[in-house]
């Protein structure tokens, strides 16, 4: 059903070495309850000593970055992660302008003419996963407004009939 591939850009180290960068190791590691120097060594691509699965999901939950998850999707060809657990209904517009911000960042770098370092390149993935992210949770915000009012999606599904039988699908 699905067919992962190993990308041959290496995503997964970019993103450990940013993450490095972006965090206290020191302060981390300690909350983490390894020692710095392990938590360094984990996230270096020259080191021995790799990430466990148990080890990236709890960097993720203790920082509340996705960057190493979204670094191990990119990796095996998928789409960034998008967090579910805060989901709620009363955020749909702040989802939305979330979207329409990083939605402009992209726009933005890809018409800009200046070299592509990388550093912008890092900025310009940054922006199309923010843009994922938020544009996912405003479309499952919508479909649990839609959901969540009988009216409302009998309604939706009325007119989605109508288009599907005059062929507007």
């Amino acid at each position: 059903m699905f067919d992962y591939k190993v990308s041959t850009h290496n995503h997964y180290e970019e993103a450990c070495r940013k993450f490095a960068l972006t965090h206290n190791l020191k302060e981390l590691a300690s909350k983490a309850e390894m020692s710095a120097q392990v938590l360094r060594n984990k996230l270096n691509p020259d080191q021995a000593h790799k990430l466990t699965i148990e080890d990236l999901m709890l960097l993720t939950d203790l920082t509340e970055d996705p960057t190493l998850l979204d670094g191990m999707l990119a990796q095996i060809n998928c789409l960034p992660s998008v967090p579910v657990n805060e989901l709620t209904t009363d955020k749909l517009p702040l989802y939305v302008m979330k979207a329409t911000a990083a939605v402009g960042t992209v726009a933005a770098e890809a018409i800009s003419t200046e070299t592509m370092t990388a550093s912008r390149k890092g900025a310009f993935t940054t922006g199309i996963n923010s843009a994922i992210r938020c544009l996912t949770l405003a479309g499952m915000t919508l479909q649990t407004r839609i959901h969540s009012n009988p009216a409302l999606a009998s309604t939706a599904e009325v007119i989605s009939g109508l288009g599907a039988s005059i062929g507007l699908g």
